[in-house]
């Protein structure tokens, strides 16, 4: 067994060699020459250190600071110290002891004693270490679960004359603060609690940490345990330094009969506390006997729910949705009710909580849905109308591994358009567990299921998840419209979400809707569609039938942005897609539709099922052909044959062949001495696949890129070219060096930045926002580009970038080649547990986010400068041609800002700049995609989207004759003039961002040339 290790913090160097010719044959010893370096030294060696022999006075930090910084550590608290000072006054001893010190011991040193206390101080260490393992909770130190249920039973026992109190202490949301912050912080929050409820209960409370979030006390009634107590203590847990309120719920179980189990006293004072959640103006509940009577009723139901599915007790209502303007049936919801034999109609407060604790939901939802879609398909055979009906999804559900395949094989088996089935998920299921939840409906989606989120405004809302979360419908909780629709600041929330859903495609229900004064708001706020008492109540199936057979029906559009771009991507997928051919050849069909499946969406796929029918296709298509998925032993003609034939044949020599066989070296060596490009052996890892395939097309592009440096090169001399690359005649070492690095890297890149597009993609798409090199390829290189930094700098830049597909680690390295600058470019996706462990990429992405807004914003007027023109005016044009919208753009510019400046100074020129940016701005909806910028020194560009261009120019007019009757600093009487030019992106067809901007400034030019104030929009 090994040597204790102890640590000794001593400034004075005689001092330190003393001690370790004491303890040296004894222990392990480390050396900390003052208190900073004996805290580097703890956190270093935390799990090995079993002693510190700690001097008082030291610099940097001295010994009582060391001390502090330790006791507020939950791991470092644990390691015993021992004090040492010249300073032998019994002050001094006090004050290290208070402070957490387990001995101290006085200067000089007498080397028996130092050996002795230090002995029986690590023993002690270690047998408090033992006896804690079984008694205490490690990360808090009070007992655990088991050890607290002997010492209440024991406590109880022995005081059978006093009377307690169980107390649960309960944090609301603990698991956010985890998401958010991270475990650490959590984790050092419980141990702040913990602190707390030892020094406020006192000597006679005996406290406990059962994990998680929740801790219990055993507290006498006679003690000083009062509400204000409850108060205070919720107040001291705030001084948590962290940047959210921690809410914190009590239950409290008077103990009146001590035979009660203590297991049983802690589910009570549980059921206590629980009853209060989420309730924010209450903080301390007490268990009392309607809580018993609630855990009867619950027994009861629990008892006899299954006999109740069994026997058809659970029946589905439904309650119609309205579209509001015209006011027709446009959907329902399911519902379900339970009709009791002796108990009658039971509604779902009293029962579905229940099922959702104990998990019967899953066995209920999934007999709503299937009794859902038989109605449906009832219609279908009848040869009525269908509206869409809306099912619930419970968070039970979603970690339900078979909910997608068990919903979509009742669409299946019922034959019912999977539009027509909506799914129903409530707003707190999306926030208790996001990534879970987005994974399964994304899948859902695709498959064609519309996705509705419930309960909006019942939770913890957030607008920013609007944008975020994959859903098709918003449904604004009937709670949220009643309250906030009384009031006007409730009515702004209520129109301004309401807005928002809808510039985010999202259709709105509002449900729960009684009144027809809510009706009335409901309308001025263009709300879609609503369902509640006002028009109709939960009704049984034939009651349901036989309205909606009488009622004017319609359609319920539910169009989210998300999806329109889903589709819209996907048909341009599938166009761009039709020239690029992947041909396939494999004697065995599963091999072929195995690899067929994995690129269907990237290529048009060809097979051949041996090498003599695809050297025929090859000879006659050889064009189009991109790559070739080659098994090896197949009859007629084998791979090995067909891939000969390939490489001597001029029109095909350089086509890239990946070999699909049985992995054996043999083969694997012939093929690439050969020539093959990759060898993947079977059984395949698709995801290994579509990596190679993507690497080997990637290696083949710039192959041939290289082939044409020359030409290219010539051609970027030719001033307004972009694109060049190096030249052919790059070195031998070079190429071999590139081919080295893709062994290890992603993408592996050579260009030159200034001149250059990014090569080898041949489809380029322009950057994102947060990153360039996710993608391919771009159309040109951004300004905060780090390839252009390193050729201006002749280095190497490193840095993280990411986007939607990830983060990304990039390295720009310089080189020069035959007297040319140059760059290699190598990219690594890093992975995504690896990202969510180091990086928390939640927070790193919002911190991101954060510096692309100031990145972007103009650091004198707070809009937008050029920088975000750059970014996203292409997008906005490329959206609005998509989905055939108006676009607006106005130039607009000062025209007296020049006599202001050379009459009172530029700071005073400044002043009037930010005032008519103020103005611009607050008269432009941010919140439907309008947004304006300083184009540069007195100039503003205006872009507008979804406007027609006759209201654009009225909007521009306006604004320009508000700006001109301001007043400006100088004199009371100076005003400024403006002058615009318009442009709608339909007068200009197939521009890009540059020409309409260049059009427009043309008109602002005439518009100037006419006099102040004016406005020119047309040729």
């Amino acid at each position: 067994m090994g040597k204790a290790t102890i640590l000794i913090a001593e400034d004075e160097n005689i001092n330190r060699k003393i001690l370790g010719r004491i303890l040296s044959d004894t222990y392990d010893i480390l050396y900390a020459c003052d208190g900073q370096e004996c805290m580097d030294l703890l956190r270093e060696h935390v799990g090995e250190i079993s002693a510190v022999l700690l001097d008082i006075v030291m610099p940097e930090k001295d010994g009582y600071e060391v001390l502090r910084e330790v006791q507020s550590d939950a791991e470092l608290s644990k390691i015993p110290i021992i004090v040492s000072s010249q300073m032998s006054k019994d002050e001094f001893e006090i004050r290290a002891l208070e402070l957490g010190a387990q001995d101290f011991i006085s200067k000089p040193y007498k080397p028996d004693i130092i050996r002795h206390r230090l002995a029986n101080t690590i023993k002690l260490r270690e047998t408090a270490a033992l006896v804690n393992l079984v008694e205490k909770d490690e990360l808090t130190g009070l007992y655990n679960k088991q050890f607290f249920f002997r010492k209440v039973e024991e406590k109880l026992r022995t005081d059978e004359t006093g009377r307690y109190d169980l107390i649960c202490l309960d944090i609301e949301r603990f698991k956010l603060i985890n998401d958010t912050f991270g475990l650490s912080t959590g984790d050092q929050l419980l141990y702040h609690i913990a602190g707390l409820l030892i020094n406020a209960g006192g000597d006679r409370t005996i406290c406990s940490h059962f994990g998680a979030d929740v801790f219990f006390l055993l507290q006498p009634q006679d003690a000083a345990f009062t509400e204000e107590t409850y108060l205070d203590l919720a107040e001291k847990i705030n001084a948590f330094p962290i940047q959210i309120q921690i809410k914190v719920h009590y239950g409290v179980y008077h103990i009146h009969d001590i035979t009660v189990p203590i297991s049983a006293m802690c589910d009570r004072a549980q059921l206590a506390v629980d009853r209060i959640k989420g309730q924010y103006d209450q903080l301390v509940a007490y268990y009392d006997d309607s809580i018993r009577q609630k855990l009867l009723n619950e027994r009861f139901i629990t008892d006899c729910m299954k006999e109740a599915l069994e026997s058809g007790q659970f029946q589905v209502y439904y309650q119609p949705k309205y579209e509001l303007t015209g006011e027709t049936i446009a959907g329902a919801e399911a519902l379900v009710r339970w009709l009791h034999p002796t108990l009658g109609l039971m509604q779902p407060g009293s029962f579905i909580p229940l099922f959702e604790k104990n998990g019967f939901i899953t066995q209920l939802d999934r007999f709503v849905w299937e009794t859902a879609c038989k109605d449906i398909r009832e219609r279908i055979d009848a040869g009525k109308k269908l509206i869409a009906i809306s099912v619930n999804v419970s968070r039970n559900d979603i970690y339900n591994l078979e909910l997608v395949e068990i919903l979509y094989n009742l669409v299946e088996k019922y034959q019912i358009p999977i539009q027509y089935l909506h799914l129903e998920i409530t707003e707190t299921a999306y926030t208790d567990n996001p990534q879970q939840i987005f994974l399964v409906i994304e899948k859902l989606r695709k498959l064609g299921f519309i996705i509705e989120m419930d309960d909006f405004g019942s939770g913890y809302s957030s607008l920013n998840m609007l944008a975020e979360v994959p859903i098709d419908i918003l449904k604004l909780d009937m709670r949220f419209i009643k309250n906030e629709s009384n009031s006007s600041s409730g009515k702004g929330i209520l129109s301004f979400i309401i807005s928002l859903a809808k510039w985010l495609n999202l259709a709105v229900v509002a449900e729960g809707v009684e009144t027809e004064e809510q009706i009335a708001s409901l309308r001025t706020m263009d709300c879609n569609y609503v369902q509640g008492y006002y028009f109709a109540r939960p009704m049984t199936k034939g009651d349901f039938v036989k309205l909606i057979d009488e009622s004017q029906l319609s359609e319920m559009h539910c169009k989210s942005s998300v999806r329109q771009e889903k589709e819209s991507d996907e048909t341009a997928s599938r166009r761009a897609h039709q020239g690029r051919v992947m041909l396939i050849v494999d004697d065995i069909e599963v091999n072929r539709v195995t690899l067929a499946g994995a690129f269907y969406e990237e290529y048009q796929i060809q097979e051949a099922e041996n090498g003599q029918q695809a050297w025929e296709y090859l000879q006659k298509n050889f064009e189009v052909v991109d790559i070739v998925l080659l098994d090896l032993l197949m009859p007629v003609m084998d791979g090995f044959q067909l891939l000969k034939h390939i490489r001597s044949d001029e029109r095909t020599r350089q086509l890239p062949v990946i070999i699909t066989s049985q992995g054996d070296k043999d083969g694997e060596a012939r093929s690439f001495a050969m020539k093959a490009d990759d060898f993947i052996s079977k059984p395949y890892n698709l995801e290994v696949v579509r990596h190679r395939v993507k690497n080997v097309m990637a290696n083949y592009y710039l192959q041939q890129l290289q082939e044409e440096a020359f030409l290219l090169e010539r051609i970027s001399q030719m001033d307004g070219q972009e694109t060049a690359v190096l030249p052919s005649n790059q070195p031998v070492d070079i190429q071999a060096e590139l081919e080295n690095l893709r062994r290890y890297f992603d993408i592996v890149r050579l260009v030159d930045p200034r001149r250059t597009s990014v090569y080898p993609d041949a489809h380029a798409h322009k950057c994102d926002i947060h990153g360039c090199y996710s993608v391919w390829g771009k159309e040109k290189r951004c300004n905060n580009c780090i390839s252009l930094r390193a050729v201006q700098d002749q280095t190497r830049y490193n840095k993280l970038e990411y986007s939607e597909k990830g983060l990304f680690f990039v390295i720009s390295q310089y080189i020069r080649i035959d007297e040319q600058d140059a760059v290699i470019e190598m990219v690594t996706k890093l992975d995504d547990t690896y990202v969510d462990n180091v990086f928390e990429r939640d927070l790193l992405f919002m911190k991101l986010d954060e510096l692309n807004h100031r990145l972007e914003s103009d650091e004198l007027t707070g809009v937008y400068n050029r920088r975000h023109i750059n970014l996203y005016l292409n997008t906005y044009i490329k959206h609005a041609r998509k989905y055939d919208r108006q676009l607006g753009l106005a130039m607009i510019d000062l025209d007296g800002l020049k006599k202001i400046n050379d009459t009172y100074g530029h700071l005073t020129g400044d002043v009037a700049i930010k005032k008519v940016a103020h103005i611009l701005k607050t008269n432009f909806a941010a919140s439907k995609g309008d947004f304006v910028a300083r184009f540069g020194g007195d100039e503003f560009l205006v872009v507008c989207r979804n406007i027609e261009m006759k209201v654009f120019e009225k909007r521009i007019r306006s604004v320009i004759d508000l700006i001109s009757r301001e007043t400006f600093p100088g004199e009371e009487k100076m005003r400024i003039g403006f002058s615009a030019g318009c442009v709608g992106l339909v007068e200009v067809p197939g521009c890009d961002a540059d020409a309409l901007i260049a059009k427009a400034d043309e008109r602002l030019y005439r518009a100037k040339e006419s006099g102040r104030s004016c406005v020119v929009a047309s040729d």
